[in-house]
């Protein structure tokens, strides 16, 4: 799986995850409903595991331990069909380009999608500041951040980001003509609480969270519900200490708004004081007439919410990072290619020809770590080092599964070439200086596939050679004979 279709089922799983952890904290407290906070941090996690987890992912000195192994979801997401199965399987050509044409075009609707979603976001802030560019003043009962304009439906604040000096206040013409004073004082005191929260802002920044997220219905539902929060947060400063009466004058204030906000269509992505949503202006109109006091407004709230976030996304990073590279380990369907099939060996055999002339320097199995003092880790092939351009050749008859210089989604291996040959074996060559094969071609042993090379992660000339049978690596130095100098 390429780390684009990796990054779309993690950031589904982890959206979804956080989704039916939120709807069971709000059956524990339903005060959570009118906590911007927590949904912002719901949304944030969302984008910022999964991209943690495939940074880590890429760091090549990191190998996950059997603890952080088991927080993988390789299995369940596997048993789903959303991943690759772990069986070695051969398919033809046409087969294998079927699959990477699907996967090739999920992720290029997935980046089609997400660039409109960012067009749309800068084509409405765009007309936010020609809209504010042409409104006038209100009126001299105001103060002049206040702006009226016949171009919009509904009052909504506007701040430039990292400016909120220079916050504006947009009223439509409508509300001054059927609105009371009273009534748009009211309004204006929603809307500076807008300003003083820096709602505006912080919209913009999950907005934009939203865009890279937007194949997630979940992280829509959590965007949702932050939108909703800040303005039930935004009534409550209008409505603090005021006795039933005057709480049911603003409520009339926001069904008067409804109405006139329901001849209107175009919506702005800014911090509206009404919208076409009924249910969530009806669920504000409840806390205004109850009289809802602010939740979680207490540093320890915070912190716990810190804590709690922080923990997760520890968890969550392993999580992706390990289920990735579980789903890396798994052999991909080889490709075969069209046509009479070549002779193969029937067996494997140590007969067959020499790989390379060099030295070896790595074995099998616990090794020094050449990147970390005093470190030991498994080496899961040998490494036999040789001057640059020295020729690599095919040690059996077989078929060229893939020559890239990015193999399974890891540059530190540099360019790599795999080799298919009979008995469920595929081989790897990588820190290549190149190759002189292609995906799908037909070799017979003895013929030159590459060259030694010092490419990706690596300390000098050299090729790694790694040996898989039936999606088990081996050690390559009981299956082919690899020709070196002698010390």
């Amino acid at each position: 799986m390429t780390l684009p279709l990796t990054f779309l089922v993690a950031v589904f799983c982890v959206s979804g995850i956080l989704f039916i952890c939120a709807k069971l904290f709000l059956q524990f407290d339903e005060r959570a409903e009118q906590w911007p906070l927590f949904w912002a941090t719901c949304l944030s996690l969302s984008l910022l595991i999964p991209l943690s987890g495939l940074l880590l992912l890429m760091m090549p000195e990191w190998v996950p331990t059997p603890a952080f192994e088991i927080l993988s979801l390789h299995e369940p997401l596997q048993s789903l069909g959303l991943i690759a199965g772990t069986e070695l399987t051969a398919v033809k050509n046409d087969s294998l380009l079927t699959l990477a044409n699907a996967n090739k075009l999920l992720v290029t609707l997935y980046f089609i999608g997400a660039s409109l979603n960012i067009v749309t976001l800068l084509r409405g802030r765009y007309r936010i500041h020609r809209l504010i560019s042409v409104a006038e003043p209100l009126g001299a009962w105001c103060e002049d951040d206040v702006l009226l304009t016949s171009l919009t439906g509904s009052p909504f604040a506007w701040t430039p980001f990292g400016q909120p000096k220079h916050s504006r206040i947009v009223i439509p013409e409508a509300y001054s003509r059927q609105m009371s004073r009273d009534s748009l004082s009211d309004i204006l005191i929603h809307e500076r609480t807008h300003i003083a929260r820096r709602d505006d802002e912080f919209g913009l920044i999950l907005r934009i969270i939203l865009c890279v997220c937007w194949v997630s219905p979940f992280a829509h539902w959590m965007f949702g519900r932050w939108s909703q929060s800040t303005e039930i947060q935004c009534d409550m400063a209008v409505t603090a200490n005021r006795d039933p009466r005057m709480r049911k004058t603003y409520a009339d204030t926001l069904l008067q708004a409804i109405h006139i906000m329901a001849g209107r269509v175009r919506q702005y992505p800014a911090a509206s004081f009404s919208t076409h949503r009924i249910r969530n202006e009806k669920m504000r109109i409840i806390h205004i007439m109850k009289g809802t006091r602010p939740a979680f407004k207490r540093r320890r709230d915070k912190v716990g919410l810190a804590l709690v976030a922080s923990t997760l996304s520890v968890v969550g990073m392993m999580s992706v990072s390990a289920t990735a590279r579980a789903n890396n380990k798994s052999p991909q369907p080889i490709r075969v290619a069209e046509g009479p099939p070549a002779k193969l060996p029937a067996a494997i055999s140590p007969a067959f020809s020499a790989i390379v002339t060099g030295r070896l320097t790595s074995r099998f199995g616990p090794v020094a770590d050449p990147f970390k003092d005093g470190a030991t880790r498994n080496h899961f092939g040998v490494d036999i080092a040789a001057p640059t351009g020295t020729p690599i050749y095919a040690p059996a008859n077989g078929v060229i599964v893939a020559a890239t210089d990015v193999y399974d989604g890891k540059p530190a291996y540099g360019n790599v070439v795999v080799l298919q040959t009979e008995g469920g074996v595929l081989t790897v060559f990588a820190h290549l200086d190149g190759f002189t094969v292609s995906s799908g071609q037909t070799v017979t042993k003895g013929t030159q596939i590459a060259t030694v090379g010092s490419s990706g992660k690596s300390t000098g000339p050299h090729v790694h050679i790694e040996t898989h049978q039936n999606g088990t690596r081996i050690d390559p130095m009981g299956v082919w004979t690899i020709a070196r100098n002698k010390r």
